[in-house]
């Protein structure tokens, strides 16, 4: 105790001996380190706290995108049956797989419109009526055009819900929380996608025509169950409900149930000063206010968002992901895997491969930051699709090659599985204004969809007219320029509320948060990075 007197009784003295300017300056430094301390205990309680609503409502709609999923990978293997039971032509192949990323294009832009009027719960259920009646369809067909209509009215479903789900899990996620449960919804997709290629193994041994048949019936059990019992539960965005005037305590409420008490008077507060400020520009511009999806393209913010968003949705598909995804047996056939029981076992392999590699991107999203996340997943894949071009162009020399072929697979689905997969629909999901957040959303998932079926249903046409290594070689050019989009425009974004997003990008690129570093002060003029990374007001 005498020895800690001593230290105590020198300050004392140090502090007696200071001019009264010195003293001042001392102060100074006192005072702004106790506000430094209340910003950043401020900081924490506005990145909220992740409650069992939050957590509940994630898993609903993330059942429904592992769904989406199912139907991806199990088409795989449903494909082949189903082409000799039905006489398909490989044109028709293509387009049973094609059409329905291009219909969910239509699906997800419709999403835009349908969100801002009837909310994301109602959205949700149309999906899910709109998948579970197409599957339905397409396993009572006996012909092609019936098959089409089938995947027609999957195809709605499937975009309805891609630009919905993603959307609203941003929406009702605590900020800490939301990379990590936006992610969520790509770690169901390949769930679903893992449990699509396991069924087709279980199902390998029937004849054709039950064994497709019983395919596209089997995930109807499973959304019945949803429907009926998780989305009566789902609770409305807050952000939409706060769009409507008297729907405050209901939002306020929503808010406190999935982020928490500390948090909801904050996040509250920031909504309201966004939609104010809507309403104010547009009542000062009159007949000349922005609405609709000219807003997109015309105003300079949401342009601006619209480029990072859509592009990354865009690139997400233009490295050929979809083509490892169908036609995973294809791939291996050309690389001299001839039994069709081996080709859906190593099907499976990559699929497994895929969802447990994006287990480890989801909660690597929110510790690393989107930028580290997508520019490492995106330099593995472009690697990997230069190996995976190399073995299929020996194998098509006459090599052997399969069990390469096979690593180079797996190394392609695990790439892309750690910052590919999640950080792109945390990335579109978050970067939009809230008054063009649910039609950005849509437009960057019409982008993803639409990239995604040029690529499905060109892939064969393109590995005959290339040669299977050739398209895949295409692919990794297209990735190596995803690389530098990436490093070029895409800004850090780990941490921050939807509003602070939209003030960074106010600010304009020059002024960009490139990575995360504890140390360093965010460049925007309204925020600044704390030692947790969580940002917070400046002063």
């Amino acid at each position: 105790a005498r020895r800690a007197r001593g230290p105590m009784r020198r300050g004392y003295v140090e502090r007696d001996s200071m001019t009264a300017s010195e003293k001042e300056v001392r102060q100074d430094d006192e005072t702004r380190e106790m506000i430094s301390s209340m910003e950043m205990e401020d900081a924490s309680k506005r990145g909220g706290s992740l409650e069992w609503l939050a957590v509940s409502s994630v898993m609903t709609v993330s059942i429904f995108a592992g769904l989406l999923g199912y139907d991806i990978g199990v088409m795989s293997g449903a494909l082949m049956p189903m082409s000799r039971d039905l006489s398909f032509t490989s044109s028709q192949e293509e387009i049973a797989v094609g059409c329905l990323n291009f219909v969910s294009a239509a699906g997800a832009i419709s999403g835009g419109t349908m969100y801002n009027k009837l909310g994301a719960v109602k959205c949700v259920k149309i999906a899910v009526v709109l998948y579970a009646v197409g599957m339905l369809v397409i396993a009572a067909s006996h012909s092609f055009a019936m098959v089409f209509l089938g995947r027609l009215i999957v195809g709605l479903g499937v975009g309805l819900g891609f630009a919905i789900c993603p959307q609203y899990i941003a929406e009702i996620s605590p900020p800490a929380w939301r990379g990590v449960l936006v992610s969520c919804f790509e770690i169901s997709i390949n769930l679903g996608l893992c449990g699509g290629y396991l069924a087709n193994l279980v199902f390998v041994n029937l004849s054709d025509s039950p064994r497709w048949r019983g395919l596209m019936l089997l995930p109807l059990v499973p959304t019945a169950l949803i429907y009926i019992l998780n989305i009566p539960k789902l609770p409305e965005s807050p952000r939409w409900l706060l769009r409507t005037p008297g729907n405050e305590a209901l939002a306020r409420d929503v808010l406190v149930r999935t982020c928490g008490e500390a948090a909801a008077g904050p996040a509250l507060a920031d909504i309201k000063e966004i939609i104010a400020q809507q309403n104010a520009e547009e009542e000062s511009q009159g007949d000349r206010g922005k609405k609709g999806w000219s807003q997109l393209f015309e105003e300079p913010v949401a342009r601006r968002a619209l480029l990072i968003g859509a592009g990354t949705a865009f690139f997400q598909q233009a490295n050929g992901s979809e083509a490892a995804v169908y036609y995973v047996p294809q791939v291996l056939k050309a690389a001299g895997v001839e039994s069709e029981r081996d080709q859906l076992g190593a099907a499976a392999v990559v699929g497994m491969c895929k969802t447990v590699f994006i287990t480890v991107g989801q909660f690597s999203v929110d510790r690393y930051g989107r930028r580290v996340m997508l520019l490492s997943s995106i330099a593995a894949v472009t690697a990997s699709l230069w190996l995976l071009a190399y073995c299929l162009g020996a194998a098509q020399a006459g090599g052997s090659a399969a069990g390469i072929t096979l690593f180079a697979l797996c190394f392609f689905m695990a790439s892309f599985s750690l910052g590919m997969g999640p950080v792109t629909w945390v990335v579109a999901s978050e970067i939009f204004p809230l008054r063009v957040r649910s039609r950005g959303v849509a437009f960057s998932m019409a982008a993803n969809r639409i990239t995604s079926g040029t690529v499905a249903m060109t892939f064969l046409s393109l590995s005959r007219w290339l040669g299977v290594g050739g398209a895949f070689s295409l692919f990794a050019c297209v990735s190596a320029s995803h690389f530098v989009f990436t490093y070029a425009l895409l800004p850090e974004t780990r941490g921050k509320t939807l509003e602070e997003i939209e003030a960074v990008l106010a600010a304009g690129s020059s002024r960009y948060q490139r990575f995360v570093d504890d140390e360093e002060v965010a460049s925007s003029p309204t925020y600044e990075a704390n030692r947790s990374g969580v940002p917070i007001r400046a002063s």
